[in-house]
């Protein structure tokens, strides 16, 4: 029988003494080997020991005391630990000596890792870094038993404080670290061993570690903050259970939208009190400030550099960081919008990290990854009021301690619900098949298939979003151009969107029920105490408008739903249009006008590929009327066959036309631009802001959401996208017929708001 090594980690006398007693009753053959248990890496006293054996078939038993907090070993630390500055899991020697002395049940257990025999681990060893020197055998001993330990106290703890380690060595220990390492000495031209160097300060700086103590103080405070600002995060029980059994079977990637600086908090404190360990966040260094910093990297923040393209060092010793955690089968979590969105519609997936773990999968390194898409959405957020700012050109606010106090300050005031959902998650193999470590990942098709997948994350996250209540009445509101309307006639439109989102099946949340009695009310009432709707009383019903600086607002909100309305709108404005072909064609000219339309606006929302969006605004249109084909072709006039088709009432100049209008405002600006050198993105962007505002006083524009830094932004992507940036030949012809045709769009849409304001006047 080969000979067996316990391996007791201890810290202080009263845990020797605990693991001598337990080793005295446990019988059998074997050797106790005490060490001091460390705050850091694995102890170098197991390195020495291991070391020192010549028999590969000593099995080595890890074992440690573990201190829990009473009858429910899950328990977070609780106030009164706080004020005693103790760590109910980590006590001090006193505190132990009385815990014995009393014999507190429950207090404290012996936990038993996995035991592994030398061979065992030289294997595991061989496997994951090609062999090397025997020294870094015995590190990575010490390591795993580390790791045991930790993984054995789970069960005992409760899975939500399951914490991932990472040591820098075990990273730079790995094959595909010293191969990649000898390439980019290569490329760089530095020498590898200094590389090496400044590649193991950049690992350090990554690391993070996981106390139960911070986490729970931190889980707990998380709650505090956002519970006074939202009554209840609305949940769907079934989604979570789901994703645990997701996590349980595969490594996750969890993937949530990014409206407010509570998103991630939210997360994690949802899953956290759902037994679910949170998983290691990717988040902005700008969040590191002090005292959340230290306190975030404990609980299992990772702080990132920003504006790393000119780092490949940094980039390198990112990408080996992010594989290993793939091949350990970490579950890890970021925004892939990289920021926060300031319009409240979904941002297009930056795609840097996605790429790193997608070429981890490609290795080989792990047989799949789930990417689970997170849906959140808010009644309301304090962020609107600095959203405003940006969006009229004014800069972020650095974030900082005294920040963080006047955001919880504002927290205090009722914001409504927040609502969280899970998408049904994506496999990364059945999107881009099994791994093949041969395969080139920067070939064209490689790259298709990542930038399809992460848009695919993008539409599933859209199709869970819940409509809410303030949603669709900013909906409503925005569509009336700035006018103040009667309760009667919002209470119509709004029932209206709601029997829109029924019969398509779309995620109504409880307050968007508009059409149940109270629910309408309640929404009108949160947003006139915000400031953003004011309310008019006059002898007759009241009136409700948008307040006079509340457009972008009320927009962020409107914007949560948008894509739900998205194929109704642009098949109301294909059905204007098509009305100018011959009768036989129409039909054609409808969808031709839809893909123009779609690509128009592909810098604002997530289409499918073509032949699906034209299937889905076939079957859109059937829904609004069976018969749209042939009442199509009879018509006699625009007007008469949108009235026809829609009955009357549209949703593309509420959806469509503040976007149309900043895009408009930058082909103005474009076709006053010199034509033979480049356009000035900031230089125009800046005209755009100023131009905007005065076509507003002029009344030329009619949303003031279309002043807005953003939208401007992406109206020079497509221009940009349309060639119309750079010099070429006859670019004066082709940004003056841009200008135009966005002219022509802007009269349709105003076309449709008028016939919709009279249908429900009548």
């Amino acid at each position: 029988m080969p000979a067996t090594i316990v391996l007791a980690a201890v810290r202080g006398r009263t845990e020797r003494n605990l693991v001598e007693r337990w080793f005295a009753g446990r019988g059998g053959e074997a050797r106790l080997f005490l060490f001091g248990r460390q705050e850091g890496p694995a102890s170098s006293d197991v390195a020495r020991l291991v070391a020192s054996l010549d028999n590969d078939d000593v099995v080595l038993a890890p074992v440690r005391v573990a201190w829990l907090t009473g009858k429910d070993p899950a328990r977070g630390a609780r106030l009164r630990d706080l004020l005693t500055f103790g760590d109910p899991r980590f006590p001090f020697e006193r505190t132990k000596r009385r815990l014995v002395r009393r014999g507190a049940a429950g207090r404290w257990a012996i936990v038993e890792a996995q035991s592994a025999s030398l061979a065992e681990l030289r294997g595991r060893w061989k496997q994951r870094t090609g062999g090397g020197f025997e020294a870094d055998f015995s590190g990575f001993v010490a390591r795993q038993a580390e790791l045991a330990l930790e993984r054995a106290e789970v069960a005992v703890r409760g899975r939500r404080y399951k914490a991932p380690r990472i040591e820098p060595g075990d990273v730079m220990a790995s094959p595909g670290f010293r191969k990649g390492l000898a390439g980019l000495a290569a490329e760089l031209g530095r020498p590898a061993d200094e590389l090496r160097a400044e590649a193991a300060g950049y690992l350090h700086e990554l690391r993070t570690e996981r106390s139960p103590f911070v986490l729970d103080r931190l889980m707990r405070f998380f709650r505090w903050a956002y519970r006074r600002a939202y009554s209840e995060i609305d949940i769907v029980p079934e989604q979570i259970e789901a994703l645990r059994q997701t996590m349980e079977r595969y490594p996750a990637l969890i993937l949530p939208s990014h409206k407010a600086n509570l998103d991630a908090p939210i997360v994690d404190t949802v899953l956290w009190e759902h037994g679910i360990a949170p998983p290691t966040l990717f988040a902005g260094i700008n969040m590191s400030f002090w005292p959340m910093g230290p306190l975030l990297r404990k609980s299992g923040r990772i702080f990132l550099r920003r504006g790393i393209g000119k780092q490949p060092v940094y980039r390198f010793a990112l990408r080996e960081y992010l594989a290993y955690m793939v091949e350990r089968r970490f579950d890890f979590e970021w925004f892939p919008e990289g920021t926060r969105s300031r319009t409240g519609k979904l941002l297009p997936p930056k795609l840097g990290l996605l790429t790193y773990v997608v070429d981890a999968y490609r290795q080989g390194r792990v047989e799949d990854v789930m990417l689970v898409p997170v849906a959140l959405v808010y009644d309301q957020v304090y962020e609107t009021i600095d959203f405003m700012r940006e969006a009229r050109g004014e800069a972020k606010p650095a974030e900082s301690f005294r920040w963080m106090l006047d955001y919880l300050r504002e927290l205090r005031r009722p914001y409504g619900k927040a609502y969280l959902r899970f998408a049904e998650p994506l496999s990364m193999r059945a999107a881009l098949g099994p791994p093949d470590p041969a395969a080139d990942p920067k070939t064209p098709e490689a790259l298709l298939a990542m930038q399809k997948l992460a848009l695919a994350v993008s539409w599933r996250t859209n199709q869970v979003t819940p409509i809410t209540g303030i949603g669709l009445v900013a909906f409503a509101l925005l569509a009336t151009g700035g006018r103040a309307v009667p309760r009667s006639r919002l209470e119509r439109y709004a029932a209206l969107a709601v029997a829109h989102a029924r019969a398509r099946g779309q995620p109504l949340a409880d307050s968007g029920r508009l059409d149940e009695p109270g629910k309408l009310d309640a929404a009108l009432a949160a947003l006139t105490r915000s400031g953003v709707v004011v309310r008019h009383d006059g002898a007759g019903e009241p009136l409700y408008g948008i307040a006079g600086d509340q457009h972008i607002a009320a927009a962020f909100y409107r914007n949560s739903m948008l894509h739900f309305v998205l194929d109704r709108a642009i098949g109301e404005l294909a059905v204007m249009r098509a009305t100018e072909a011959q009768p036989n064609q129409r039909e054609q000219a409808f969808f031709e006008t839809a893909v123009r339309l779609r690509e128009a606006l592909k810098f604002e929302f997530f289409f499918r590929e073509r032949p699906s969006f034209e299937r889905a605004l076939g079957e859109e249109m059937d829904l609004v009327r069976a018969d749209w084909r042939e009442t199509l072709r009879t018509a006699r006039s625009p007007e008469g066959a949108f009235k026809a088709v829609f009955g009357g009432i549209g949703t593309a100049h509420s959806a469509l036309r503040a976007f149309v209008e900043a895009y408009w405002v930058v082909a103005e600006l474009l076709t006053r631009a010199p034509l033979d050198a480049p356009a000035d993105r900031e230089a125009l962007l800046a005209a755009a802001l100023g131009l905007g505002r005065q076509y507003l006083l002029e009344q030329k524009l009619r949303n003031a959401e279309a002043v807005s830094r953003p939208l401007f932004a992406t109206a020079l992507d497509l221009a940009a996208n349309l060639c119309l940036t750079e010099p070429g030949p006859e670019l004066a012809e082709r940004r003056a017929g841009f200008e135009r045709r966005l002219r022509k769009a802007l009269e349709t849409l105003a076309t449709i708001e008028a016939i919709t304001r009279e249908t429900l006047s009548g």
